[in-house]
């Protein structure tokens, strides 16, 4: 089933209004704009052949940007395949540590720091509620994942 409206629907009608926001970096502008010029002819075309039968189409190309939808689907739906095969047969919980948005500056100016920071804190915090009786009484491990708009993607195991 195709959707009515897709993100860059929505970009493309308040695109005025988000270049004026000023809430957006240089680095997510040029995202948004990928993606709500993803498969247009502003991104250039090319055609597709069929050697036995002579049939000819002419596709758009693809911004191939990490956070478009339109061209990661596939690839985050096998990533996502990938990360369940290496699930261990023991229960986990999916916990989230955010920070408050007011730090946003700091971040992008001494992310490697505050990050560090964050990380120490979160497996203090799972640490102590797994060794803790009351708790879990056991001993506890860690995979952490940075989502951070001001840099990339990284997965940091931690071990007790």
């Amino acid at each position: 089933m195709v959707p009515n409206h897709e993100v860059a629907d929505v970009l493309n009608s308040h695109w005025e209004q988000v270049l004026k926001s000023g809430k957006f970096n240089t680095w997510q502008l040029r995202t948004l704009d990928a993606i709500k010029r993803c498969r247009t002819a502003s991104m250039g075309s090319h055609v597709d052949a069929c050697i036995e039968c002579g049939y000819l189409r002419i596709s758009y190309n693809s911004c191939r940007n990490r956070h478009c939808p339109k061209c990661q689907g596939t690839q985050r739906e096998r990533w996502i395949q990938a990360r369940e095969q290496e699930l261990l047969p023991v229960p986990y919980f999916h916990v989230v540590f955010t920070l408050p948005d007011i730090l946003n500056p700091l971040c992008l100016h001494h992310g490697k720091i505050i990050y560090s920071i964050l990380f120490q804190k979160a497996w203090s915090v799972i640490r102590s509620f797994g060794y803790d009786p009351k708790w879990l009484g056991g001993r506890t491990g860690m995979i952490a994942i940075l989502h951070s708009c001001y840099s990339d993607f990284f997965i940091i195991p931690i071990l007790p």
